[in-house]
């Protein structure tokens, strides 16, 4: 029996700098973290987490620039830090549709109540 969500966010998801485009399209609950965004990800395109990436957005709250991801341990050369993803809401993040983030983008919210 599949779970059912109140809210999803439906995304566009597509590589740089490749030719032919490649980019799939997914929907994921509200409630789920950056790291469960970056499993449906790596699910999604075929990978088996070895393609690694992060999420650079600007934090709604404070306008700066927010990394979420696994962190690295060359970050200490960087002038940020990485957020651990598995505790990152990505409602906190996404709450505009069309809001574009580098190469993934919320296309729609889906409002899943009485559906």
């Amino acid at each position: 029996m599949k779970k059912k969500f109140d809210q999803v966010y439906q995304f566009k998801i597509t590589l740089k700098d490749i030719k032919p485009l490649i980019w799939r399209s997914i929907r994921v609950p509200k409630t789920y973290t950056f790291w469960g965004f970056h499993v449906a990800i790596q699910d999604v395109m075929g990978w088996y987490d070895s393609h690694l990436h992060e999420f650079e957005i600007v934090n709604p709250l404070s306008g700066t620039k927010t990394i979420i991801g696994i962190p690295n341990e060359d970050e200490d050369f960087a002038n940020y830090k990485t957020l651990p993803g598995w505790k990152q809401k990505i409602s906190d993040y996404f709450s505009k549709e069309n809001k574009g983030v580098k190469t993934i983008y919320i296309k729609t919210i889906i409002d899943c109540l009485n559906k």
